[in-house]
């Protein structure tokens, strides 16, 4: 009955130890992921700082960290000129002031409210609902409407006018 009683403190005092280093192990985990928290937000931290410095020591900025922010600044050009490849490639047209795409039949920017320049050359107007169509447009985008040509719709009502004029009550003249 002593191997027993013994052998059961062993089993004891080991599952214990082996419950504290589990134990150990989970807060050291927990340790190292706030420990690694902590640094996201010293870089994130770090990101703004420079974001801050770069916005405000444009000129003044010693050389070695000037030849970086002409780094930054060649990133932002060439942003810039392939959201314009994607703007031709998507044909939008963008505003002038802001860059903000415009949509087709925008009068004003949603980004900045300026007064955007309408293309007449390529456009034409809904003869139904007024709405502004590409010129090659057959139906309105909007209301559906057949789209006829102008010379189509004066032939239309000179054939409408030259038509005589019947009786109503059915009566033919003889």
């Amino acid at each position: 009955m002593a191997f027993f009683n013994q052998l059961g403190k062993k089993i004891s005092a080991t599952s214990q130890s082996a419950l504290q280093k589990a134990k150990g192990f989970v807060d050291a985990t927990g340790l190292k992921n706030q420990i690694s928290e902590e640094e996201r937000k010293i870089g994130k931290y770090y990101q703004s700082l420079g974001k801050m410095y770069y916005e405000l020591h444009d000129e003044s900025a010693p050389m070695d960290l000037k030849e970086l922010m002409v780094m930054i600044d060649d990133s932002f050009a060439k942003i810039d000129k392939l959201k314009a490849e994607i703007s031709s490639i998507e044909n939008a047209k963008r505003c002038p002031v802001c860059g903000a795409v415009l949509e087709e039949g925008m009068v004003f920017c949603i980004g900045c409210g300026t007064k955007v320049k309408q293309d007449d050359a390529s456009t034409k107007v809904c003869t139904e609902c007024g709405a502004r169509l590409p010129k090659e447009a057959v139906f309105c985008t909007r209301c559906g409407a057949r789209q006829t040509d102008q010379t189509e719709q004066q032939e239309e009502e000179m054939t409408v006018e030259e038509q005589p004029e019947t009786e109503e009550d059915g009566n033919d003249m003889l």
